[in-house]
């Protein structure tokens, strides 16, 4: 089902005037907004039991006058984050609720109101859904896409490599954090750098320069400010500044640049003397905006859309960071200086060499992998296990292993991702051991001794292939990837990483399986949880997780279940290790009771299995051909992955990764294009990722991106 754009809203807000310059607009209340109350709202908030108490029948146009502006702000919110209509009504146009909220805009402002918080709640990764799947795939749509004019703060993985580039053997504190929100980590919307962070930064600072200027193997430059014994000549000071900056910014200083940070070294050393003004000066270089943000302005001359293309350098470490958190190699940056990297072919021909080189380390691409399906979550959860030592890092080693061997290939990737049955098992890639691998886990030695008939036997230790179901005389090998039981493993989805993430401590997590469905695969939006709601399931231990989970077919809870419940119920085929499994534990209460010892002192409780219900259904998916029950999760993953809009949804969640922003429409040409670059390469993720890096959304930049 449609939802209108509620990013394109934002884009429309952009556009009207600052406070005070706005004049009551009547005519459009009158033409466009009484008219989409009345088609779209009145019928649920007028004067018959409006809903939520919100009736909007005789709602006042003149919103600065005050007595309306809290019904305004309700609908203005409603209609941005896609929450109103229902979804079971038709849709609203997404230009008419454009024009909607932009009228509301207006009348807020005149009326000195913000409505910052919803804007700001739109950028974040996990609202990208909201946007219209079927307009941002109209092939018909014509568009200019360009990103915001930004400074996007470089992210831990970006810092962390900084400090090893300029100064490995310094001990730094990190000083950025990344999101602990749902979705993608890095979004240039999402961070600033607050007042702890300078300090932390300023620490950073002055222990790189101090063992930069140590007396024993000191940066050879730098070492003239730091004689105590003899001021340094102005020639020496412009060296040493010139080489801080290629050091920190690998670029040599500006004339005015060199100007001023001579100037500044000289009042320093009048201030505080020769070693601790020079060391002040030469630590300020790391404090420059330039050091801490990406910077992604837009310095060419603007087109006739008054767009204006990335500069050389700003192409040079845009390009890089998408790959590489070390940023550009030397090539960029010497194509940047040489002017060869002004167009898109230019830009074409470093992407395609860097995604060939072996040597260009590219942790970005797995990194996508990573926080799309948030397997390595696996290691947040702690699990309540009493057969072994729960080591969830050899789980997501086997992930990423597999990944990486889909990637090699890349071709047709999504669907080898979703579908597979092949899996590492245990596996480390190590050169020096026979076969070039070597298992995760050493396995238990047997003993020869023979069991001792007088005592119990130990409860055999689990090993980590117990959880991908494989037959009790498998030996582990070196020879990998294995196939598994197709029946029971299809892809990232099957394998015991993911499904452990997506599990609590001692149960399975039916909602947050379903949730990733909905919204990763099929690109739907599942609604915040109100802060009235207490979301929790009963606590019956008798009762089989389906039927735990009848509680959230009550007609409140359903609206949002109703889009994960059917979605996740076919996992329950796996236990909350990732294990396959045909029966549910559940608690016999009877003989539980009964099991106690002779002086009737309760021995624990006792389990018995229910033959697992694993059917499902996948429904209002935007796609029809793919709706209708199912089975199990194999065969819904596999009806999945031939879906046309799976694929267009997983283009979309690449584009947030590699733009750091949320699509709006006017990216609809964009992702038509990265789409059907994937498809006529063969699924080729090399070839999505170049069509993303030579976009107009990746190469363009804006001050005020209007949408039209």
């Amino acid at each position: 089902m449609k939802r209108f754009s509620a990013l394109l809203l934002l884009a429309v807000w952009s556009a009207v005037p600052a406070r005070g310059a706005v004049q009551p607009d009547a005519a459009t209340f009158r033409e466009t907004v009484v008219p989409f109350l009345q088609k779209h709202c009145v019928e649920c908030h007028g004067p018959q039991k409006p809903k939520a108490n919100l009736s909007l029948h005789t709602i006042d146009g003149a919103a600065a006058l005050g007595k309306d502006i809290e019904k305004w702000k309700a609908v203005a919110e409603m209609i941005s984050l896609g929450d109103m209509p229902p979804e079971e009504k038709p849709r609203p146009n997404p230009h008419q609720a454009g024009a909607v909220l932009k009228w509301i805009k207006a009348e807020l402002t005149r009326a000195g109101e913000s409505f910052a918080e919803v804007e700001q709640k739109l950028r974040l990764p996990h609202h990208g859904n909201r946007v219209d799947h079927d307009a941002l795939f109209d092939a018909g749509r014509k568009a200019l896409a360009s990103s915001p004019a930004r400074l996007w703060r470089a992210s831990p993985f970006i810092y962390s490599a900084f400090g090893q580039r300029v100064e490995k053997d310094a001990r730094l504190g990190q000083p950025f954090s990344a999101s602990t929100a749902e979705g993608f980590k890095d979004y240039a919307d999402l961070f600033v750098i607050d007042e702890p962070t300078i300090a932390q930064l300023l620490r950073n600072a002055r222990a790189i320069v101090d063992i930069q200027t140590a007396a024993k193997n000191g940066v050879k430059e730098l070492m003239p400010l730091v004689d105590a014994n003899k001021a340094p000549s102005d020639e020496e000071v412009k060296r040493a500044l010139g080489k801080q900056f290629q050091i920190v910014l690998q670029r040599n200083p500006s004339a005015e640049e060199l100007e001023r940070f001579t100037a500044l070294y000289r009042k320093n050393v009048t201030d505080s003397g020769q070693v601790i003004g020079a060391r002040a000066t030469l630590a300020t270089v790391f404090l420059l905006p330039e050091a801490l943000y990406r910077m992604e302005l837009g310095q060419s001359e603007k087109d006739e859309h008054g767009r204006q293309m990335l500069a050389p350098r700003e192409l040079a470490f845009a390009i890089g960071y998408a790959l590489s958190d070390a940023g550009p190699d030397a090539a960029l940056l010497k194509a940047a200086e040489q002017g060869k990297l002004k167009t898109a072919a230019d830009v074409r021909r470093e992407v395609d060499r860097l995604l060939k080189d072996p040597k260009f380390n590219k942790p970005r691409i797995m990194r996508f992998f990573d926080e799309y399906f948030e397997f390595p979550a696996a290691e947040d959860v702690f699990k309540d296990l009493n057969r072994g030592q729960w080591r969830p890092e050899i789980l997501i080693r086997d992930t990423h292993q597999l990944i990486q061997y889909i990637l090699d290939q890349d071709r047709d990737v999504l669907r080898q991702l979703l579908t597979t049955n092949l899996s590492f098992v245990n596996y480390v890639a190590d050169p020096k051991a026979e076969g070039g691998a070597r298992p995760a886990r050493i396995a238990n030695k047997k003993s020869d001794k023979p069991p001792d008939p007088k005592k119990p036997p130990k409860p055999r230790q689990m090993e980590y292939w117990d959880l991908y179901n494989l037959p009790a005389d498998w030996e582990w090998t070196p020879k990998q990837p294995i196939k598994l039981d197709s029946s029971q493993r299809a892809g990232i989805l099957t394998q015991p990483s993911w499904l452990a993430a997506y599990a609590t401590n001692n149960e399975t997590h039916t909602i947050r399986r379903g949730k990733w469905i909905r919204e990763r695969l099929l690109g739907g939006v599942v609604p915040d949880l109100p802060i009235t709601v207490d979301a929790q399931l009963p606590d019956a231990p008798e009762q089989t997780m389906r039927q735990r989970l009848a509680i959230t077919q009550e007609a409140y809870c359903w609206q949002c279940h109703q889009k994960m419940n059917p979605l996740g119920l076919p996992f329950e085929s796996y236990d909350y290790l990732g294990e396959y499994r045909k029966a549910e534990p559940v608690l016999d209460p009877i003989a539980t009771e009964k099991n106690v010892d002779k002086k009737g002192q309760p021995l624990g409780p006792v389990m018995r299995d229910v033959p697992l219900d694993s059917a499902g259904s996948v429904d209002a998916s935007g796609d029809p051909k793919i709706d209708g029950p199912v089975e199990s999760a194999v065969q819904m993953i596999h009806r999945l992955a031939e879906s046309p809009r799976v694929r267009q949804v997983f283009v979309r969640h690449a584009f947030r990764f590699w733009m750091g922003r949320n699509e709006t429409l006017d990216d609809g040409p964009t992702l038509v294009a990265a789409d059907q670059a994937y498809v006529q390469s063969g699924g080729s993720m090399k070839a999505l990722i170049t069509a993303l890096l030579t976009s107009d959304s990746f190469l363009y930049r804006k001050a005020e991106n209007r949408q039209e």
